[in-house]
């Protein structure tokens, strides 16, 4: 298993990403363009105990999740907790055929490319 990036103001595993402010070195990029794009690789981020992933981003960039994997499943959630015990509902979410789920802002625009 990846060890992850571990970039400041990025946390991985059990604890949400927070992007908002980022000045990204790196293994995440992020442009100051009116439609900036933060590039994150999935293979880079560790999902929680129950596989799911948290992207907190208060700067309005669209996101980019860098992976070979199909999306097997995405929409808005319902009522839902993170292992982690972070409150999701009414977050975005793309879960993919290798089982993790990305959460998001559902202001958000999220873009799955294998390109890198």
């Amino acid at each position: 298993m990846s060890t992850g990036i571990r970039v400041p103001g990025i946390t991985v595993g059990d604890e949400p990403i927070a992007l908002g402010g980022l000045d990204a070195p790196t293994g995440a990029t992020e442009n100051s363009a009116a439609a900036a794009t933060l590039s994150l690789s999935l293979a880079d981020l560790l999902p929680d105990a129950h596989n799911e992933i948290v992207i907190l981003d208060g700067s309005g960039s669209s996101l980019a999740v860098v992976t070979d994997h199909a999306v097997a499943s995405h929409g808005i959630s319902g009522d839902h907790v993170t292992a982690s015990g972070l409150d999701v509902s009414g977050f975005a979410y793309c879960t993919f055929d290798g089982g993790v789920t990305v959460f998001y802002p559902a202001t958000h625009r999220l873009i799955v490319t294998n390109d890198t």
